[in-house]
């Protein structure tokens, strides 16, 4: 039996001034609901420069490698259309006033900054939900966020 399986990054990505994540809305002509930054990681390229070309692609900003916080989380789910099991590594990055975002239009349609109350709420996939209570955590536990973390 061979067992196909694509190797995608994810970033959760928090607005330092605004105190806030950026969630994005899939374009329905693809899939509904609101989401991170996901995609797939190249042959060639190591997960942190995916998570680079990828957040370049998809939202029209540059990421340094030293920005990314590895979240040492990997979730998995089935892909029913591509009949492959798809490995997500999540990443954090943070900035302070993130400028305009110039987004691909092929995948989102709108984006919106929130808190993590409301991002948790909209995010519509469990495993992205899951990755931002890692980052939270992480966050919070660092000192980096002033709010509390709630399991």
């Amino acid at each position: 039996m061979n067992i196909d399986i694509r190797f995608t990054i994810g970033l959760v990505i928090y607005d330092l001034e605004r105190g806030r994540y950026l969630i994005l809305r899939r374009n329905p002509e693809r899939y509904r609901g609101w989401g991170l930054v996901k995609g797939g990681i190249n042959e060639e390229e190591t997960p942190q420069q995916a998570c680079m070309r990828e957040t370049l692609e998809e939202i029209g900003i540059p990421v340094e490698e030293t920005s990314l916080c590895d979240l040492d989380h990997v979730s998995a789910y089935y892909d029913n259309t591509n009949k492959k099991i798809v490995l997500v590594h999540w990443f954090l990055t943070r900035f302070c006033n993130l400028g305009t975002l110039t987004l691909e239009q092929a995948e989102w349609v709108d984006h919106r900054w929130a808190t993590y109350d409301e991002a948790l709420y909209e995010l519509a996939w469990q495993s992205q939900q899951r990755a931002l209570r890692i980052a939270h955590k992480f966050l919070t536990k660092n000192d980096l966020i002033e709010e509390e973390y709630e399991e």
